[in-house]
């Protein structure tokens, strides 16, 4: 039943879009400037959003980058951090360079994830936001070789 409710919403989904199309078109033809205004107007919004979104995505970078800096600042060897983004959410690793050193610094890593939950708690739709659990990964150097015996092993 699920496999046939969801046909349906494609199928919905694929009308509705064409609908529009149609619709779009039958302007276009019968009102050509107003579909201009329309477009260039279409345009400017976004063209006006850009700035916006580029100057609060800077913005919560330098935030990370000040949670990263006090959270590790005080190690004497620091690990780093390599920031990207995963099905439009933010993404860190963080890597050590052993494992005594990941294990050393548990309550940094714990300080780091409070500011980075703090910093992207609204990031997301209310059906699934963003999760600081997910969002971050620490590992150390030989993790992925250590994996890979323990699994042969077994």
């Amino acid at each position: 039943m699920k496999t046939l409710w969801a046909l349906r919403h494609a199928i919905g989904t694929l009308l509705a879009f064409g609908l529009v199309a149609a619709l779009v078109a039958w302007a276009f033809v019968h009102y050509p400037v107003y579909g201009g205004v329309g477009v260039v107007i279409l345009i400017a919004l976004i063209a006006a959003r850009r700035p916006r979104v580029r100057r609060e995505r800077e913005r919560k970078m330098k935030l990370v980058d000040v949670a990263f800096q006090d959270a590790y600042a005080s190690l004497s060897s620091p690990p780093s951090i390599v920031i990207s983004s995963s099905y439009g959410y933010p993404a860190f690793q963080v890597r050590f360079r052993s494992k005594l050193e990941m294990q050393a610094a548990a309550t940094r890593n714990d300080a780091f994830k409070a500011e980075i939950d703090k910093i992207f708690k609204n990031s997301g739709p209310r059906s699934r936001p963003f999760s600081v659990d997910m969002a971050i990964f620490f590992f150390y150097d030989g993790y992925l070789d250590e994996l890979r015996a323990r699994y042969k092993s077994a």
